[in-house]
């Protein structure tokens, strides 16, 4: 899936994409909206894309202090890529790595919050699911930031492979305004997987990299 921003060339602040100015619409984080799509697989492989999307924006949006910036909204620099790991069995972490215009590179880690399964019957307890932790945020070498460039550079195609257990992995990259977003369950291809445990290394989030099929 290959789109055009709605964000800047330069450090300076682009026209906003269309809802960026409404804090409530929180389908501004994502891409303009996809095209209906469904799947010949039967349930639950449905619509694999508009369940990553959800899933992407319910990551984005749940985590503590600031959220994470829109790339589509021109709230980062000429170039920045993020990595979503989302799991129904455990809260998931958000990374993201950005450069700004005086070439300084840097990378943050971030678990989603903890949450709660309610119990399976009346009278049983719920169950807490413990978010995990990641390292401070931190400038990146220009050799980590090379990797995760070219790593992100192979990443190519579609898949709306899905299913009830498992795992999304979920990346996007702007570059110079041009905005790319791919969305993989359990990837088998080498290229998105490796290019997610990096990100997570990177950011120092060593529960969530063990975590990780």
């Amino acid at each position: 899936m290959l789109l055009q921003a709605g964000c800047a060339r330069t450090p300076e602040p682009a026209a906003p994409a269309e809802d960026c100015d409404d804090p409530q619409a929180h389908a501004w984080y994502l891409l303009p909206p996809p095209a209906q799509r469904r799947s010949r697989d039967p349930l639950p492989f449905l619509d694999f894309t508009g369940f990553a999307r959800a899933s992407y924006r319910d990551a984005l949006r749940d985590l503590d202090g600031l959220p994470e910036p829109s790339f589509r909204c021109g709230s980062v620099p000429v170039q920045a890529y993020r990595f979503v790991w989302h799991t129904p069995f455990f809260p998931g972490v958000v990374v993201r790595t950005q450069r700004n215009a005086a070439g300084q590179a840097w990378i943050v880690g971030r678990s989603v919050r903890d949450f709660e399964i309610p119990g399976s019957s009346p009278g049983r307890p719920s169950t807490v699911i413990k978010g995990g932790t990641c390292s401070p945020p931190r400038a990146l070498s220009a050799e980590e930031w090379k990797a995760i460039a070219a790593a992100f550079a192979l990443l190519q195609g579609e898949d709306s492979s899905a299913g009830l257990d498992g795992s999304s992995w979920i990346f996007e990259s702007v570059v110079d305004g041009q905005q790319r977003w791919f969305a993989r369950w359990v990837p088998r291809d080498p290229a998105f997987r490796n290019t997610g445990r990096m990100m997570v290394e990177l950011a120092g989030c060593t529960d969530t990299l063990q975590a990780m099929e």
